[in-house]
């Protein structure tokens, strides 16, 4: 039977940033025990609140 997953392990702060980039979804992978997926779920919600604060910030300024 062939496997179709990879197991990889990646640096939180790489893992923001590909996050902040838009270039990986939550549903694009899963974690495989509790702390990576406690680590996974403050890195997306600390991604909206900086994307929802810099939406507003746009708002006001105009550009939106």
């Amino acid at each position: 039977m062939e496997n179709n997953l990879v197991h990889i392990a990646i640096s939180p702060n790489v893992l923001a940033s590909l996050i902040e980039r838009g270039t990986i979804h939550a549903i694009d992978f899963r974690c495989l025990d509790i702390d990576s997926k406690k680590t996974v779920w403050k890195l997306f919600l600390s991604t909206v609140k900086i994307t929802k604060r810099n939406e507003s910030g746009c708002q006001e300024a105009g550009y939106v």
